[in-house]
């Protein structure tokens, strides 16, 4: 009894610091934000063009994609608190120099790619890191109900992030906005210096030796490749990357070109996606969810499919058309995430989650560059809204190959769900792979 005593105490320990982590990081997910719009509404502003957006999204996002693998076996091998406090001080480094630079008016377009691709190589550490650290610190019966609150509060930070860099952009020069991210990224250090990391063992049949760092690698992919539906389930986010990301990438040139609005019309629309995956979030938060998370996936994908749509045919000028198309992409990608992080949190043994996380994220998001530089090539010769109608249609019809020619209606078959009610005071009052580069790299679909 005084065992179990013991066990519920820390677990409500490593839950209460895990909130505590997280508030550090949702205050410089904020700040991240809202330089990331401005940056990105810059980049549309100065060159007008779909190739060069596109190609800012993708030297932003690349980096993540080819270093992440890599970045797991670290995550597993290094203390993740000294990790996630070197990167959060190393990104506010990057952004005070880049800020400089445009004060002195010294920065050019090139100067703020290379700026992209250093955030890409820091989010490539990050984001692995930070997946891995909820089930361990999380006991398993709150992980729906993290997953959730997370994905929520999140959101409310990306639906407040343009509105204030809309505000921002039209007001104050943007090396003084670029302080804020370097202020909420040192800011974020203070609750990870408080709190308590669980130690891993790595169990490894008895033996105590670490093992090569190829081997750590390859760990994570057999993992994946061996577990019956895993394969699968990426494959849905690996096509869902492909076909969304055009419209996510040229969201910024499609208001501003062919619609002919600004950075407060930009701000709506995103306004408006962001407030539907508050709401998902919110429902993902009151209720448990499916009983076959796999459903809520692929669910969830396909609604987001129907939004972007939506958002694809609206007519030039009808801003609030396109922003019941974006709310639409909004709610069903928490339904997405959510379902699918829940079941890799479930499946993944603790001392291999940095490893396979990371090939996870890899696998998912790897079409999300050519996404990008296919949307900006095409685009420069056909109309964006033939592209994203085009895209859309074909991701439904990838979605259902996948759900009726796959093992992905499997990848549930030997989990069991914790379906015990949980009484109100058992929560505190206080998550990804579909890459969303209008926002930030970390708000994904996974």
């Amino acid at each position: 009894m005084s065992n179990a005593n013991n066990n519920n105490q820390e677990s409500s320990s490593n839950l209460k610091g895990y909130l505590l982590f997280w508030s550090g990081q949702l205050i410089s997910l904020l700040g991240s934000n809202i330089v990331q719009f401005v940056l990105i509404w810059w980049v549309t502003v100065t060159t007008e063009s779909a190739l060069f957006l596109s190609l800012s999204a993708f030297i932003g996002f690349a980096p993540t994609i080819l270093i992440t693998p890599i970045a797991g076996v670290f995550v597993d091998r290094w203390g993740r608190k000294g990790l996630l406090g070197s990167v959060d001080f190393l990104q506010a480094i990057a952004t005070i120099g880049l800020l400089f630079l445009f004060q002195f008016g010294v920065a050019n377009l090139g100067i703020v790619f290379v700026f992209l691709a250093i955030r890409g190589v820091f989010q490539a550490f990050q984001q692995p890191a930070v997946m891995a650290l909820v089930p361990i610190m999380v006991p398993k019966k709150h992980l729906n109900r993290v997953n959730s609150v997370d994905y929520l509060l999140s959101s409310v930070i990306f639906l407040i992030g343009p509105v204030v860099a809309a505000l921002l952009y039209a007001a104050i020069p943007i090396h003084n906005i670029l302080w804020i991210d370097a202020g909420t990224f040192l800011v974020a250090v203070i609750p990870l210096l408080a709190i308590k990391i669980p130690k891993i063992e790595k169990a490894l049949e008895g033996k105590k030796e670490k093992t090569p760092f190829f081997e750590d690698f390859k760990e994570g992919v057999t993992f994946i490749r061996k577990r019956q539906g895993l394969l699968s389930l990426l494959s849905v986010f690996t096509a869902a990357n492909l076909f969304l990301m055009p419209l996510f990438t040229l969201l910024n040139l499609f208001v501003y070109s062919t619609h002919g609005g600004g950075e407060t019309k930009l701000a709506f629309v995103m306004a408006f996606f962001q407030g539907g995956t508050i709401a998902g979030a919110i429902l993902f938060t009151v209720w448990k969810g499916f009983k076959k998370k796999a459903n809520g996936v692929v669910l969830g994908i396909l609604i987001a499919y129907i939004g972007y749509l939506i958002t694809s045919s609206t007519p030039v000028g009808l801003f609030w058309f396109m922003a019941i198309g974006s709310l639409i992409n909004g709610f069903a990608l928490p339904m997405a995430n959510i379902n699918s992080s829940t079941i890799w949190q479930t499946v993944v043994p603790k001392e291999k989650l940095g490893r396979v996380m990371s090939v996870r994220i890899t696998i998912a998001q790897i079409t999300a560059p050519v996404g990008m530089i296919l949307s900006g090539v095409i685009a420069e010769y056909v109309p964006m809204t033939y592209v994203f109608i085009g895209s859309g249609i074909l991701g439904i019809f990838c979605l259902a190959i996948s759900w009726f020619l796959t093992s992905l209606r499997k990848v549930e078959d030997d989990i069991v769900y914790d379906t015990e009610e949980k009484k109100p005071e058992d929560l505190p009052t206080l998550s990804e792979e579909i890459a969303l580069p209008t926002s930030e790299a970390s708000s994904s679909i996974d």
